[in-house]
């Protein structure tokens, strides 16, 4: 609805409803914010658009859950038109910036199909304009970030994996293939506006 009315080719468009909506939407998160933080001392950690993310300080998984019960049902008791769901649940986040970050996410959690899965949004190592080797040094580079374990063995197998990268790249023992950018140019450079981008 906010693209329709926000187009300004739109046959719909209406500038006036689509900054309602954006407005509306920026209201009920920092409420939802402020509920969190305030009324249930939670410790807020993202907020877009619509989404909240807070850290519940605990490594319990019916604990975590039970804190989102509780914000949820303190959020949609205010709405009637709105209801907000629990989404997912992080044993580890990294968060880069805005949009952009890299989680272990628990799947099924509380039931027998319960898994850990590596989530990734916005980090520009999933685009097609990196090279598989890049890609796979980000993937293990996240790995051990992710993994949990202790910040010192973190720092010495990325140390080690990466100047074994390096020896291997300056020895050319690293196929031709993996330095290769699948991404291509779809119009003459002549017809990109902006011919550095």
């Amino acid at each position: 609805m906010y693209g329709c009315l926000g187009f300004s080719s739109s046959r719909f468009h209406a500038k006036a409803i689509a900054a309602l909506i954006t407005k509306t939407g920026r209201n009920t998160l920092l409420n939802t914010k402020d509920i969190a933080e305030q009324k249930l001392g939670f410790n807020v950690v993202y907020g877009d658009t619509d989404s909240i993310m807070i850290n519940t300080g605990t490594n319990s998984l019916p604990q975590s859950l039970e804190m989102g019960r509780r914000l949820k049902s303190e959020v949609n008791v205010l709405y009637k038109c709105l209801e907000i769901e629990i989404d997912g649940i992080f044993k580890s986040l990294l968060l880069l910036k805005k949009k952009k970050y890299a989680a272990l996410k628990i799947e099924g959690a509380g039931t027998a199909d319960e898994r850990i899965v590596q989530e990734m949004k916005g980090l520009d190592m999933v685009r097609r304009d990196w090279c598989p080797l890049s890609k796979s040094v980000g993937n293990y580079v996240l790995s051990q970030i992710l993994s949990g374990k202790q910040r010192e063995e973190v720092v010495l197998n990325l140390n080690e994996y990466l100047s074994d990268i390096g020896d291997k790249m300056k020895a050319g023992k690293i196929n031709l293939s993996e330095y290769i950018i699948t991404k291509q140019l779809t119009r003459a450079l002549q017809d990109y506006s902006d011919i550095k981008g």
